[in-house]
């Protein structure tokens, strides 16, 4: 609209509707007089998806947001934008925003249940609060429950809270779909996964995963579309032809079953005489280590060192010896011990995996498997090098990476770490043209005392600790990510969960473990038992409906925000090789009576009497380390610490980690930050590659997984001291996971009845902001594009299945689980596997009052299982595709 003027007026009309707003008396906040005739540009920064990477300009008329573009200066986007963060302007100026505090009066609860909302002042809110949960925290400070997701992941404060408040219980409701951490974490000390080296990769492999277009963050994409264009091969192993697919190579495969193809991938690679890097895998990994029968390292008994077979001198030695060659096969007698190295162990188990026998399970042709498997080896063009500033590096352009479609099944840890193993055998891992962790660069592959990289982040188990100390028994799952879905379950019935307290408080902010989560009407009725739910809302969404009070956050763009650049999603190249870069938002005026999260956090400690002193928030946040990029990020340094005894601003606080950063050599406070947006230096380009900090034989990567055996060792003498079971899980099976060398795992979904004939699968589309930061499906410049996308919002099943089915497209149908039954329109398509159904996003639920939009289209997650026995041991990764039957809705099943 040209006219600025009517712009104004057509935006204050929206959100002054009383019918849409739900209250009786909000105003809208005038234009301070200043902002008259006044045009400004503001630096600012997108977090309307998980890579929240892309520097913003956010121009400002007469108090107005008018526009928002990419910041053509500012790395690592330099100007481009995707539509999420195009649309935040209609996030802003959403009439279905929760605008001021608002408590409950009426006792029932339900998604369509009027609350009958009292509208309160800040302080009647924030007192009310303070007060209930003062009550808890007297009673047991584990009563409380902090729920976080990616929808709020501006607040400094949020976990300080928790800290300082008493509680452990800060409950991840990112994640339990996609957690698919623990592999990176053990193979490469990173977090959260591993990517592709774009700037050199000829050959990419990817499962159950997008290299970039789906997530469509203008970086991803722009590195994904650079890297095709130099000539890199994609081959997609997946369900359904992805956008990463039609730039490349399909091969479509079966859900839960990318173990079984793994497997046999490396059965060619190991048995079928390809020649992969034997130099890599003697000297840069664990697998020449002698293992004695119990399956643990056999050690020099004068210095409890691993040995491995010299089998030129006829003899073991230590690991850090000299050697004329490393032996990987055979059987060798030490003082009356016999031993094999690891490798040979692991071809042992792999001689079975076949690609016929993989073929039966996951229907890619044993023929494919074979050429993927040689074209791989192949295009890795072992023994070459690279120089890179100064340093010659080994070259391995090849990639293989599984996510979230490929992990998320029991049994999906296995799958990654088989990937990892493919990865080993090409000697690509943590080289140039190879697999890297999207952690940050450095000398992370440090040496454990055994030689092999210390383990970090989610591979490093939690304490066993009985009874639970955390409502979600993450002591149970040691390595687990994101179990959200276990708080509910111990909520529901707290007679099968061993707990010493209850939940008295829940603190709902920037997570909807009710919409995004399986089985949505079982966590409305976990939120029904709880006693007091305190929801930081952007708008009344699943969780603010089944709150008793609800806070009105401000929308990302009302916040300030400075932030080191984290991990790169999906991909690195020269744009962002080794980039060190602090990013700050410049917060516009809040549209309606909301507050910043940390202003409420900041308010509450206060009058809990938590904020200053020793153990408050502010001295929780000095000893507070981010341990995933403690080396480079933002953290309050010696000389930088906050005064305990003092009240601080969001400004001061970040004005502080700012003027400290260690990259930070200039001086610059916020003041300075404010003039460009961004402070961005650059590593030495060899440093991007962690190779170069622990070259040749200085350090191994695991390719025999005994930490993840000891780790099971471990908890399983435990839970029997305790006597402790998973409801409903069958324990063989649980600690089945726990080995040393993968197997094949079947999950819960194979052996579902025979009328169950079908696969359904989700994946992440262009179209979704976080709930939190956005309005998701309620975004009406997001909802107008994806209306016109025919594949989106609608069950896209194969062609032929159709037919057989007698079906159509535009039929009405019911896709049905065994845990649940949607409703929804069917597209047929060549694009999805015969065996398999596809939904796209999360659509679906709603609320009595939230946006019509966000009703629409069928909810995928009610589909999916909600128990211990449907889950990944060792991630506690929740089953994403399960078996279904299809039928027409007016067939009577």
């Amino acid at each position: 609209m040209d006219d600025k003027k009517s712009y104004v007026r057509m935006l204050k009309k929206i959100n002054s509707d009383k019918a849409v707003a739900g209250f009786s008396n909000y105003k809208w906040k005038d234009e301070p007089s200043e902002q008259k005739g006044k045009h400004q540009v503001l630096h600012g920064l997108c977090r309307s998806c998980m890579a929240g990477e892309c520097e913003t300009l956010i121009h400002v008329e007469d108090g107005v947001v008018v526009k928002i573009e990419g910041n053509p200066e500012a790395p690592p986007n330099f100007g481009g934008l995707c539509g999420k963060g195009l649309s935040e302007l209609m996030n802003f100026y959403n009439p279905y925003r929760v605008k001021t505090p608002v408590i409950r009066t009426n006792p029932e609860k339900g998604l369509n249940i009027d609350p009958k909302w009292k509208e309160v002042t800040w302080e009647e809110a924030l007192d009310y609060i303070a007060e209930r949960l003062r009550r808890v925290r007297e009673k047991d400070p584990r009563g409380l429950a902090i729920c976080e997701g990616f929808g709020q992941r501006d607040t400094a404060l949020r976990t300080p809270f928790a800290r300082a408040f008493g509680t452990p219980n800060i409950v991840y409701s990112h994640g339990p779909l996609c957690a698919d951490h623990y592999a990176t974490c053990l193979v490469h000390a990173g977090f959260p996964v591993a990517i592709a080296d774009f700037e050199y990769c000829k050959y990419h492999v990817t499962l159950g995963r997008s290299a970039g277009p789906n997530q469509a963050s203008a970086t991803g994409s722009r590195r994904f579309a650079n890297a095709i264009k130099r000539g890199m091969k994609i081959v997609s192993i997946d369900p359904r032809s992805s956008l990463d697919a039609a730039k490349g190579e399909w091969v479509p495969i079966l859900p839960g079953t990318d173990l079984a193809f793994l497997l046999a991938m490396v059965q060619v690679i190991i048995h079928e005489n390809l020649k992969f890097d034997t130099g890599f895998i003697k000297n840069r990994t664990n697998a020449p280590y002698l293992i004695q029968p119990d399956g643990y390292y056999y050690r020099d008994p004068a210095t409890d060192k691993p040995m491995m077979w010299d089998p030129v001198a006829n003899m073991a030695k230590t690991f850090d010896s000299d050697f004329k060659d490393i032996a990987l096969t055979g059987s060798y007698q030490i003082n009356g011990v016999k031993c094999r190295p690891a490798f040979d162990i692991v071809k042992e188990e792999m001689a079975k995996y076949t690609p016929e026998w993989a073929e039966a399970i996951c229907t890619v042709p044993a023929a494919t498997t074979r050429r993927i498997a040689r074209e791989f080896i192949e295009n890795a063009q072992i023994g070459s090098t690279i120089e890179i500033d100064g340093f010659t590096f080994p070259l391995r352009p090849v990639c293989l990476n599984s996510e979230r479609q490929a992990v998320s099944h029991r049994g999906g840890t296995l799958a990654d770490l088989t990937g990892k193993l493919v990865n080993m055998l090409a000697g690509n891992v943590e080289v140039p043209g190879g697999l890297l962790s999207n952690g940050y660069r450095g000398p992370i592959l440090v040496p454990d005392k055994d030689g092999v990289v210390t383990p970090k982040y989610e591979a490093v188990p939690r304490a066993f600790k009985f009874p639970p100390n955390r409502i979600d028994c993450a002591e149970l799952y040691p390595n687990g990510h994101a179990s959200v879905y276990i708080a509910c379950m111990a909520i529901l019935h707290p007679e099968k969960y061993p707990h010493d307290y209850k939940i008295e408080a829940w603190i709902n902010h920037g997570g909807n473990p009710i919409r995004k989560n399986v089985q949505p009407q079982a966590y409305v009725e976990a939120f029904k038992k709880i006693p007091f739910v305190v929801d930081i809302a952007y708008q009344f969404d699943e969780p603010s409906f089944m709150a008793d009070v609800v806070l009105p956050d401000h929308v990302s763009l009302e916040r300030l925000r400075v932030t080191y650049l984290h991990p790169q999603e999906k991909s690195v190249n020269k744009e962002v090789n080794g980039i060190q870069l602090v990013q700050m938002r410049e917060p516009v005026p809040a549209l309606f009576n909301t507050m910043d999260a940390d202003e409420i956090y900041t308010a509450l400690a206060e009058r809990l009497g938590i904020l200053y002193g020793k153990g408050g928030i502010y001295d929780v946040l000095n000893n507070d380390i981010n341990p995933i990029v403690f080396e480079h990020g933002l953290n309050l340094n010696e000389g930088y610490k906050l005064d305990i005894n003092k009240k601080h601003t969001t400004e001061e606080i970040y004005d502080r980690q700012f003027s400290g950063w260690k990259h930070n050599t200039e001086g610059w406070t916020l003041k300075e930050l404010r003039k460009t947006g961004f402070m961005a230096k650059w590593d030495p380009p060899r440093e991007h590659y962690n190779y170069f900090f622990y070259p040749d034989n200085k350090t191994r990567h695991p390719f025999y997984f005994l930490h993840l055996k000891k780790t099971g060792d471990i908890l399983k003498a435990n839970m029997a001291k305790y006597n402790v079971t998973i409801p409903e899980d069958n324990m063989e099976q649980f600690f089945e996971e726990y080995r040393t060398v993968p197997k094949w795992m079947e999950n819960s979904e194979f052996r579902a009845p025979e009328e169950y004939d079908l696969w359904i699968v989700n994946w992440m589309t262009p179209y979704f902001t976080h709930d939190s930061s956005g309005s998701g499906t309620g975004n009406p410049w997001l909802a107008e594009v994806s209306s016109q996308d025919p594949y989106e919002g609608v069950i896209c099943i194969n062609t032929a299945t159709a037919e057989k089915k007698n079906l159509k497209d535009g039929d009405t149908v019911v896709v049905e689980s065994r845990y649940g039954k949607i409703e929804g329109r069917i597209r047929t398509t060549e694009t999805m596997h015969p065996q398999v159904i596809g939904l796209s996003g999360c659509y679906g639920l709603g609320t009595l009052q939230s946006n019509p939009l966000m009703k629409r289209g069928p909810h995928f997650n009610s589909l999916l299982p909600l128990g211990h026995q449907y889950v990944d041991t060792i991630s506690a990764g929740q089953e994403a595709a399960p078996r279904v039957k299809i039928y027409k809705k007016e067939d009577v099943r």
